[in-house]
Order: C-alpha cells, then sequence, then structure tokens
C-alpha cells in the first residue's frame, strides 16, 4: 500500500475546473482536480499534460475540504516537482488508507487521519499551487483589453459589499441579514463582498466577523463568488484572519491597505506586506485601495509589482481616477491581474478602459439597474449606457460622500430591503437629511 497525500484547497466557484495528471516513476498515474489552467499539468518525474473537463463543484466545507478524488499515490522516496521548480513536501510517514465507497454525495468522505494532517499539506504546498495558476495563456474579459491570461477566479460583473443589518440595541441581526440575501437572490450579481467598508467591517467583533462571513455563505447560491474583507493593521493579523476567511468559505480576500502609520506605508512596505499576505493565504487575495478612508492610496508602482504574484489577481480601486484605472488595466493585461471599480459613480468610465467589473455600494439598493449598466457596456450598448449612469451618479454620491453608510441602509428600506440603525459612533440622518437623500432618488426616476 503506497502512503497517500491529500491536497486540501476550496474548489473553485467557477464552472470550469481542471484536472491534471500526475505520475512518479514506478507509480500509476493519478488523475486528480488541480487549480491550474489547462497545460499548466504538473508531471512527477515526467513531461507536461493538461486536460480540461467539466466538473460540478464539490462540498463548501472550507480551506479543509479534500480537493483529491482520487488520492494522489507518492511515495517518500520520489517527492513531486512542480514544473516551476517549486519542491513539493515529503508525505509524512503515517500511511493512510483511502476511504471506501467513492465520492458520494456531495464530496469525497473525510477520512479522520488525513484531517489531522491536512494543515501541514496545505501549508506545504500552497507556494507550488500558486506558482501553476498562470501557465497557460486564455481570454480576459475587460472590453478594451487585449488577449490575456485567462483569470484564476473570473471576477467580471457587479458585486455589492453587504451592509451590516444591526438590532435597535445594535447586535447583529443575522435574521434580518439572511432577509435581505433572499432578496439579492434574483438579481445577477457575480458575487458578493461581506466585511467590507460598507459593511461597517471596524466596528466588529472579530468572532462577529466570522459569523457574518458564515451566515453568508449558508445561503449564497454556489455558483456566486463570496469575497471577504480581511485587512488588518499588521500582517500577522491579517494572514492569521484571511486563513480564518477562507475556512468560513471566502473565495477570495479583500485586503485594505493598513492605514495607521500611514507616513511608513512606503511602496516598499506595502509591497512586503501584501506579499506576505499572499504567501500565505489559501485563497487568492485582491488588493483594496480606498483613499476617502484610509487617506492613503495604493502607488501604481506597489500595484503593478503585487499584480505579478500568482496569488494575487485583483483590486478594487474607489480613488475614482479613471487615468489611473486605465493604467492599470493596461499595465497588467498580461497578468492574472483584474481590475474592479470601486464605486457606482464611475462605472461606465471604467469599463470603458477595460475593467472587470465592480464592487459598488450603491448595489444595495438598485443592485438590478447597476447589473443592467454591466450588460449594456459589454454588449457595446453606449448610448442606452451613458443615460443609465447619468441616472445613478446622484444617488450614488448620496449613498456614499454625501451622506455615507447611515444614507446607504435608509435608502434601503425604501426599496424593500433592511437598512436598520448603523453601529455608534455613526449617527443616523436627521429628518432634513432624509428629505434630501429622498429627493435625489426621486429627481433621478428611482422613486
Amino acid at each position: 500500500m503506497f502512503p497517500l497525500a491529500c491536497v486540501y484547497r476550496r474548489p473553485y466557484t467557477n464552472t470550469q475546473s481542471r484536472q491534471t495528471l500526475l505520475t512518479a516513476p514506478g507509480l500509476p498515474a493519478a488523475l486528480i482536480p488541480f487549480p491550474g489552467p489547462p497545460g499548466a499539468a504538473a508531471w512527477l518525474g515526467g513531461k507536461t499534460k493538461g486536460k480540461r473537463s467539466q466538473c460540478s463543484r464539490g462540498s463548501s466545507g472550507g480551506v479543509l475540504s479534500s480537493f483529491c478524488r482520487p488520492l494522489l499515490q507518492v511515495t517518500r522516496s520520489h517527492p513531486p516537482v512542480c514544473p516551476a521548480g517549486l519542491q513539493l513536501p515529503h508525505v509524512p510517514h503515517q500511511t493512510l488508507t483511502a476511504p471506501r465507497g467513492g465520492a458520494g454525495g456531495t464530496g469525497w468522505p473525510q477520512h479522520p487521519a488525513s484531517m489531522a494532517l491536512s494543515t501541514r499539506l496545505a501549508s506545504a504546498l500552497r507556494p507550488a499551487l500558486a506558482a501553476l495558476r498562470r501557465a497557460a495563456p486564455g481570454q480576459r474579459r475587460g472590453l478594451s483589453t487585449p488577449p490575456g491570461p485567462e483569470p484564476t477566479l473570473d471576477l467580471g460583473g457587479i458585486f455589492p459589499p453587504l451592509a451590516t443589518p444591526f438590532s435597535a440595541l445594535q447586535e447583529v441581526d443575522y435574521a434580518q441579514l439572511e432577509a435581505n440575501l433572499r432578496r439579492y437572490a434574483s438579481i445577477p450579481f457575480r458575487g458578493l463582498v461581506v466585511l467590507g467598508s460598507t459593511g461597517e467591517y471596524p466596528y466588529l467583533a472579530p468572532r462577529e466577523r466570522l459569523e457574518v462571513l458564515s451566515c453568508v455563505r449558508r445561503a449564497l447560491p454556489r455558483d456566486r463568488l463570496l469575497l471577504a474583507g480581511s485587512g488588518c493593521e499588521s500582517t500577522k493579523a491579517t494572514v492569521e484572519l484571511t486563513v480564518s476567511m477562507a475556512e468560513a468559505g471566502a473565495d477570495a480576500a479583500l485586503v485594505v491597505t493598513p492605514c495607521y502609520y500611514r507616513g511608513a506605508m512606503s511602496s516598499a512596505a506595502l509591497v512586503r506586506h501584501y506579499t506576505e499576505v499572499a504567501e500565505a493565504s489559501p485563497i487568492p487575495v485582491v488588493l483594496y485601495s480606498v483613499p476617502a478612508n484610509t487617506g492613503l492610496e495604493l502607488p501604481l508602482e506597489a500595484v503593478l509589482t503585487l499584480a505579478q504574484h500568482p496569488n494575487v489577481i485583483g483590486i478594487k480601486d474607489s480613488g475614482g481616477d479613471i487615468t489611473r484605472v486605465g493604467l492599470l488595466v493596461h499595465k497588467t493585461q498580461r497578468e492574472d491581474f483584474q481590475v474592479l471599480a470601486g464605486s457606482a459613480g464611475f462605472l461606465l468610465a471604467s469599463y470603458a478602459v477595460g475593467a472587470s467589473g465592480g464592487v459598488c455600494a450603491l448595489a444595495n439598493v438598485l443592485g438590478a439597474p447597476l447589473c443592467q449598466l454591466e450588460r449594456l457596456c459589454r454588449q457595446g450598448c453606449w448610448q442606452e449606457a451613458r443615460e443609465l449612469q447619468h441616472r445613478l451618479i446622484e444617488p450614488n454620491a448620496a449613498v456614499t460622500r454625501r451622506f455615507g453608510i447611515p444614507g446607504l441602509k435608509k435608502a434601503m428600506e425604501w426599496f424593500g430591503y433592511y437598512g436598520g440603525p448603523c453601529r455608534a459612533p455613526l449617527a443616523p440622518l436627521s429628518p432634513a437629511q432624509v428629505e434630501e437623500l429622498r429627493g435625489t432618488f426621486s429627481t433621478n426616476g428611482w422613486l
């Protein structure tokens, strides 16, 4: 009986899964799912061969879910080596026997002994898994970008950064969160973002952050992505929270720039921070630049350096500088890197210069119109898209810069969602502010 090594990793949410043929001298080949693009096969002592297939998504048991079906058979005398030259780990001395009965149900049954080894194996394999993600060329979804690598995780589309509902006692109201999610299910979002700026992330305790993520993951359809905010001030805390988010079901981590010591946050410091996070993260990392909140814009040169890392797959840029957005798309078009507009106010302009999608607070209120705007842009219906964008500019400004999250939550109530109070010290709108906000939506034809 050969020892068995299990690769533990969350399955991808896109419908195109990959399979990779692996073999070793003197051992039978094993065909297992592997998160690399076609042609990125890892031969164990042989030459490269890739195979693509249609596979359904596995179970959602988090980072420790078994990603091997069947298990890869290796021996300690023949450690696997990936094409990039990265050394994969030796299998521990324990010999594991594959569970009987096949896959069944939603995923491969998890053997108790193999679960004990999963954390060590996943950590050791992370660099090799990440290095194989960009081995083959593909087609980028951005409107004005030439052919580039096929995205590791396709972020093309609209993502609402969910508002966190609170009760009158300022406790997280999970029932209302689930009710909002049921209403959002009918809107063709690409996915959802939890624990971003709109979700009052800084005001949530660590336990609440994980509970909110778990609640959303349970309710979210499997064909939709879940991005989770995991940025903290220290690199160590960011790594720890990112790993916890992955285990709770996040498909990617949205990592905001550390900013408390912003004077010391040079390009070199930020590149080092994000690189360490990306190296340790079991899920892809999306950079997050939001200078209105942090007082710090992630420097262009830092983004271009980080875009070359195999586990950094994109950026949410909320600065509103379309020249910068266009330059980011242009300079990263040969990388597996996607640019997301951080606001509905410049969504059309971002699509025009090649952005892949948008993370827009206004989507909590006007999700369907924003998805319509995305569709019009992709179809090249620019006149209709322009007219729709014009009607979104003022409402977007009202629920972001003008009235912030209290304004957003008030507007949500007018469109059938639960907004509720914000957590102190954020204060509710005054009656005069509510009337001004309502007027903004009314004059643009939304109420």
